[in-house]
């Protein structure tokens, strides 16, 4: 009889599917169990009046907490309900210590994490409330396992005692990512000599605009938020599914930079844009060393300077650049899927006792 895993994810631009296929392309039955994303009136009402007024959290605090308790029951039913072998919970900030208590006591799952932001919560402004800010490191001791995407927080949490603790990449879907054919007006609407894919961050905004000697599409959610009354230029808007393969397709250079909470780990940008035969520049993260041949598989800066100077550059060798997206693409087709780190989870998990047959 199969083993089966519940897998609770919050909808990220259907990474969340992808790992879902492929623990049942390596054999188990998988269910997904979307965690809540769109916030309530009130949870919205009491955290902005919380970031206004923070001697009034004391009394904002069990609206918040009403939600969560409201998820956190939901979730223990659930699982219950299928009484699966293996729980794996990508980010999981929503769940209270006392959440993973019950469900150790109640079933024999085992119960691993697999944490693709900063665990802690370091970078200021990101959390959206106290317990989700905490929860984690609250409840860390109570995973069974613990897979991180950073090295960097796999020794944060191992400073903390942890130690059953690994990294774990991000990769991606190559059936989601791929080349694709542009017709001759997609290929003059999306083709730009440097175009990028994403949300807005400080970093990133500095990197745009230092960057107008260039033709250069910028595509993402988020934007008209973050400059409120006029978005730059360079903005061309969201890009979602097909959208995103068409820019991906269609432009000579792929930027990738990462948010703030990247300090050596990669993003799933990273993979994707390989993925799809494109050719990737990616500001610097020491993990690149060890995933990719620099020069030979994807290229990455240092500085705005490096940047800019390595931009001239391969847009003046095109084949150059072709050669490198053409071995960047079969670099992560070999070792970078979504296949490739769930064997991976099982074989950490199979390693330190617990068997799935």
């Amino acid at each position: 009889m199969k083993k089966s895993v519940l897998i609770c994810a919050p909808r990220f631009y259907g990474i969340d599917e992808s790992i879902r296929q492929s623990f049942e392309d390596v054999g188990f039955n998988a269910v997904l169990k979307s965690s809540r994303i769109k916030l309530t009136f009130q949870e919205v009402f009491a955290k902005k009046l919380g970031n206004v007024l923070p001697f009034a959290k004391y009394f904002l605090n069990p609206i918040l907490k009403f939600y969560l308790d409201q998820e956190n029951q939901e979730f223990i039913t659930f699982v219950k309900a299928r009484n699966p072998d293996l729980i794996f919970i990508i980010k999981g900030e929503q769940f209270f210590p006392e959440t993973l208590q019950k469900l150790k006591k109640e079933t024999s799952a085992c119960i691993a994490a697999y944490i693709w932001d900063d665990p802690f919560y370091s970078y200021a402004g990101r959390f959206i409330d106290d317990y989700r800010k905490n929860n984690f490191a609250r409840g860390m001791h109570l995973y069974d396992y613990i897979f991180v995407y950073d090295p960097y927080y796999v020794e944060e949490i191992r400073k903390r005692g942890i130690l059953k603790v690994s990294y774990l990449p991000l990769a991606t879907d190559p059936n989601k990512y791929k080349r694709i054919d542009v017709t001759k007006e997609e290929n003059q609407k999306y083709g730009f000599d440097v175009c990028f894919v994403g949300r807005p961050f400080p970093n990133r905004i500095e990197i745009f605009e230092n960057l107008s000697e260039f033709k250069l599409g910028v595509f993402g959610d988020g934007w008209e938020e973050w400059f409120r009354t006029k978005t730059p230029n360079y903005f061309k808007g969201k890009a979602l599914n097909e959208k995103v393969l068409k820019v991906y397709n269609s432009s000579k250079i792929i930027l990738n930079i990462h948010d703030p909470e990247a300090i050596c780990g990669v993003n799933t940008r990273t993979f994707d844009i390989l993925s799809c035969g494109a050719f990737e520049l990616v500001d610097y993260k020491s993990e690149l060393e060890r995933l990719f041949k620099e020069g030979e598989e994807i290229m990455y800066y240092k500085d705005i300077a490096d940047l800019k100077r390595l931009i001239k550059y391969y847009l003046d060798n095109p084949k150059e650049r072709n050669n490198i997206a053409e071995k960047g693409k079969m670099k992560v087709l070999n070792s970078h899927t979504w296949d490739h780190r769930i064997k991976e989870v099982i074989h950490i998990l199979h390693t330190a006792g617990f068997v799935f047959k």
